[in-house]
């Protein structure tokens, strides 16, 4: 199969080995160049992209450290002034930016910053409201819905798409819904082995397989509602424990889950390489954000075989099968319904609705080689000729 010649730039400002999106991002690039695609990737200086190709060009724009405003402004001026002075078929941009042609959307910054206000003292408040970086942010992302050249936008959940609606005029028939993918091939390859890495998991962390495991998988603990994770634990028995796999500070967590008794009970193990695999530890995985576009974890946990917890402010409720392979914590996310729901999500672990290998081909349609072709020729228009 070939394609119809076309040139495309993609808009990503930084590399990150743990970043889901330059996941997303790299996937993009490598279906499009196997498919002969000229393809120009505009991002940062110094950034340390793991892919190379005749015909691939990187071009690096603005400056990769220092004031995040000042980076953020840098960038969109950067890529505006190259964007002008060369011709593209399509501008991808996986970035707040002013001008692109199709974004992929993980989200509004304006229902971001409500979310974290809501979760905040007064002082953050205010720190955010004369931010300039924030204010930029959200200069950009008014300009980028309005922007003349914009076609089509990629939402990775109706929770992104009602956000975009609703925060700004967007015409609805531009917007395409196209959930998170995952490595569905090598989930499963540890899947098939789930019990020798747990036994090798128990051995490198010293954690013992005689207790029940709740998996917390994610950095950004704030966001991502640790919090509430762990003031759910303290509503099961105590054969249950957490275990954290994730970067942020421990500080605030460890203090609350020694103020419930819970120290012995909660594992931080740190930022771990596919952090999917601890599944293989677990009975479930929790995801309570407070906000989360979609929630990439829960779709790897149920590849991994396990059912999930995820808040209502997570776009992964639109691929939850409620009460068989998962539980729903909704507003208002207080003491009650915390409790209600980790009982739920008790309940579904020792009287399963489903089993493991169920679960898992209940997220099957979430193959990152099904995802991309949708990226590639539903929502890029790019179309593959025999």
């Amino acid at each position: 199969m070939i394609l119809k010649k076309q040139t495309v730039a993609i808009i990503r400002s930084n590399y990150s080995t743990h970043g889901g999106i330059e996941k997303v991002t790299l996937n993009c690039m490598e279906g499009l160049l196997s498919a002969g695609v000229k393809l120009t990737l505009l991002t940062y200086p110094g950034q340390n992209w793991p892919i190379s190709h005749k015909n691939l060009k990187i071009i690096s724009l603005g400056i990769s450290r220092g004031n995040r405003f000042i980076q953020a402004l840098l960038f969109n001026r950067a890529v505006n002034k190259y964007l002008s002075a060369n011709h593209f078929d399509i501008i991808l941009s996986l970035d707040k930016m002013s001008q692109f042609t199709h974004l992929r959307a993980g989200g509004t910054h304006k229902s971001f910053l409500k979310t974290k206000n809501e979760n905040s003292n007064a002082i953050e408040r205010i720190f955010r409201k004369t931010s300039f970086f924030h204010s930029y942010v959200l200069y950009l992302e008014k300009q980028g819905f309005s922007n003349p050249r914009l076609k089509k936008i990629w939402c990775i959940s109706n929770l992104v798409k009602d956000d975009i609606c609703k925060d700004y005029a967007v015409d609805k028939d531009k917007i395409q819904i196209i959930p998170g993918g995952i490595d569905w091939k090598k989930i499963g390859e540890i899947f098939e082995k789930r019990y020798e890495t747990a036994q090798e998991l128990s051995v490198k962390h010293n954690i013992s397989l005689e207790k029940n495991y709740l998996l917390f998988l994610g950095s950004g603990f704030s966001r991502k509602g640790l919090d509430t994770g762990i003031r759910g634990l303290h509503s099961l028995p105590d054969s249950y424990d957490l275990i954290v796999v994730g970067k942020g500070s421990q500080q605030n967590y460890a203090k609350l889950a020694l103020d419930l008794g819970l120290s012995e009970r909660i594992h931080f193990l740190g930022a771990q390489e596919n952090g999917w695999k601890y599944a293989s530890l677990c009975k479930a995985l929790i995801l309570p954000s407070h906000y989360e576009p979609f929630g990439l974890a829960a779709a790897e946990a149920q590849a991994m075989g396990l059912p999930v917890l995820v808040s209502n402010k997570t776009g992964y409720v639109d691929c939850l099968s409620v009460n068989q392979n998962g539980v729903i914590l909704q507003d208002p996310v207080n003491d009650e319904n915390i409790k209600k729901s980790f009982k739920k999500l008790l309940y579904l672990i020792e009287n399963p609705k489903m089993t493991a290998k169920q679960i898992r081909n209940s997220v099957k349609h979430l193959d990152n080689e099904f995802i991309l072709k949708k990226a590639i020729q539903d929502f890029m228009e790019v179309q593959l000729v025999r």
